[in-house]
This record gives C-alpha cells, structure tokens and sequence, in this order.
C-alpha cells in the first residue's frame, strides 16, 4: 500500500495532523510578549496601591486636623457647632446633625444641624425628639451605617418639606463612658455610599468630641460658679445699701442673664390680691413686650412655682403663653422662687433662645 503524498501550500505542509511547526508562532516571539503583560500588570497594581496610600494618608492628616479642630474651643455652643461641621466634612456628607440626650438617656434635647439653611430648617418644622431611626441609636448607641434610610425597619418617613436623604451613618459620642449624644450624617456625596473607613473616621473623632465636650462643660461650670458669686456680692451690697427693690430687682435680672447665658430674664411678683403674678421687671429680646404681661397664680406654670417654692425647668413648646414665646423665638426656661418656702416673694424666669440645650441644675 502506498501512502498519500502531502500536499504543498505556499510555504507550508499540511498532512492529517494538521499544520506544521512552520504554522506555528515562533517561541521567542510569545517570550517577548509575556513579561511585557506581566509588568504591565504590576505597574497597574502598583499605581493602585500607591493611589490608595495616598488616599490614606490625605483622610488620616483630615482626621487629625478634624481632631485638632474640635479639641480648640471652650465654648460649649462653639464646640458642638464645630463637631458637627467637622464630621460632616470628614465623610463628605451633605447634611449633618449632632443630637444631644436629655438626662433621662430616652429622647434628644438638642439638634445641632449642618448642611440646612435657616428657611429650609423653618419650613420643616421642630426638631426631631428621637424617634424612628434617630431613636435607633438612643436605644442601641452603636455605629450604624445604612445604604438607604427608607429600608430600615425604624425609619418612620421625613416630615414636609425636608429634603431627600437616602444614605446614613450615626455614630454615638461618649463622654465619661456616658453616652452624651449622636452625630448623624447622610448623603455621601458624589451619590456613593459611606463606606467602612467612613466609619472608623467618624468613630474616632467621636471620641475626640466626648472629650472637647467634657472640656468645655467643665469650662463653662467654672465660669458660672464666678460670675454667681460676683452676682451674689452685688445683690447683697444693693439690698444692704437700702436702695429701691426695681433697681436691686434690674441688677438680679441682668446677672442672672450674663450667668446663665439666658436670652431674657423676667421677674414677676404678685398682686395684692394675691390672684395674678405680673412681670415687673425684664432683660433680653422681648423685653418690652414681657413687661407687663400676667398669669394667673392658681393656673400657670410660674403660678406653681410661686405656690410651691419649688424651681421648675421648662421644654421649648410647653409654656402657658405659647404664641408670645414663639413671637419672641424663645425656647427652654427655668422658673425660680425668689425666697424660701412660706417667704416666697416672686418668680423669676430665664429663657434662652429655641433650639439650645436647657439649664442645667443649679444654674437659676
């Protein structure tokens, strides 16, 4: 038997096995080829990782700065602004908050705000008091972090008016192992989502803020003490001195304002009836309009006080007389007998401006 002659084509032979060693790319030229790839490859990864160090470094010399920034005022009102400013720049959100606990450790007291204007905040309406999602933290004060706030379980919804947010992470802020409050952060921006470095940022200047805090309350506790022992001296030269009880009365009032950091102080003082108390004398926003102005003693908040020779303190939105309070822009108060139980001669009232934290014990 006599086998098939190959065939030629062109330059090359083919026979049943298909093409020969001269169809078939030369070795040296795939050699040549490969390590090209391969450090191409490595360049890429390369440049990557150099990208990402430096991304890090950038976020970590922020963080300091954000820290360095916090840590620098002694004003309570300053340094809350300041923490949530910085926490919002930190993680490039849009609208940031920093909610303060009340002291029962079950609703927010204040609600520090960023990112909102003064119309937009108006046209939303009050504050939120901690519940639905922002309760979420209260309850758990652990780090959250949401790819869209509509999703969650707790979340009840935005009012009127408040604008879009989707993204969200919250962080709680500790002071003395105390948790003092929450930083609530949403919109990314750029539309991406906060990410895990995203929250170990916001955590760790956190813990910088329970410390400003801490600083600045004791600070501020320092501050008071003198100025009530300065306001205490010169009521007492006044009274002793004999001068007229509205003259000693305007002193009291403008010390307690400058001590208590109070936008308006009033005293009011009884009938002869004994019926009504009347505001006699008065300093700070609303002044004019306070003076003047009575409740009755058997049925109003500062009636009580004055029956009961008991202080009493006062959320924003819970007084007697709420249209004039909110003509005035007032807030949380604190009402104070003027005298002892039995001697009771007076009422004096200290509001400060809505949306600030309420008086401490002991600061009226």
């Amino acid at each position: 038997m006599t086998s098939k002659p190959m065939r030629a084509i062109g330059s090359r032979t083919v026979g049943k096995d298909g093409p020969g060693m001269a169809d078939r790319e030369p070795p040296e030229a795939k050699s040549s080829v490969l390590p090209q790839l391969r450090f191409d490859d490595l360049l890429d990864e390369l440049i990557s990782r150099v990208t990402q160090i430096r991304a890090t470094r950038d976020r970590v010399q922020q963080l300091l700065q954000g820290v360095l920034a916090v840590s620098g005022g002694l004003e309570l009102d300053q340094v809350l602004s300041t923490i949530i400013g910085t926490a919002a720049e930190l993680v490039e959100a849009q609208y940031g908050a920093l909610g303060v606990i009340d002291s029962g450790g079950e609703r927010l007291e204040r609600f520090v705000t960023v990112g909102l204007s003064q119309q937009e905040i108006d046209a939303i309406g009050p504050y939120p008091t901690g519940m639905g999602l922002l309760g979420q933290l209260i309850r758990h004060p652990l780090p959250l972090r949401l790819p869209d706030i509509a999703a969650h379980e707790s979340s009840f919804g935005f009012p009127d008016n408040h604008p879009p947010m989707r993204t969200f992470l919250g962080v709680p802020i500790r002071v003395r192992d105390k948790v003092y409050g929450n930083l609530y952060l949403t919109e990314k921006r750029g539309g991406s989502q906060f990410d895990a470095d995203d929250e170990t940022l916001l955590t760790t200047l956190a813990a910088a803020a329970g410390v400003a805090i801490d600083n600045a309350r004791l600070y501020d506790q320092a501050q008071r003490r003198q100025r009530r022992m300065e306001a205490t001296a010169e009521l007492t030269r006044g009274l002793l001195s004999g001068a007229d009880s509205r003259d000693v009365l305007a002193v009291l009032v403008e010390r307690v304002r400058d001590m208590a950091g109070a936008e308006l102080v009033m005293v009011s003082l009884p009938d002869s009836a004994g019926e009504r108390l009347t505001v006699q004398v008065a300093a700070g926003t609303g002044e004019e309009q306070a003076r003047g102005s009575s409740a009755s003693i058997a049925d109003s908040d500062i009636g009580r006080v004055f029956t009961e020779a008991s202080g009493q303190a006062v959320a924003a939105g819970e007084w007697d007389d709420r249209p004039l309070w909110k003509e005035l822009g007032l807030g949380p108060a604190y009402i104070a007998p003027l005298g002892t139980a039995g001697k009771v001669r007076g009422v004096l009232v200290a509001a400060k401006r809505f949306g600030s934290l309420p008086f401490d014990a002991g600061v009226v």
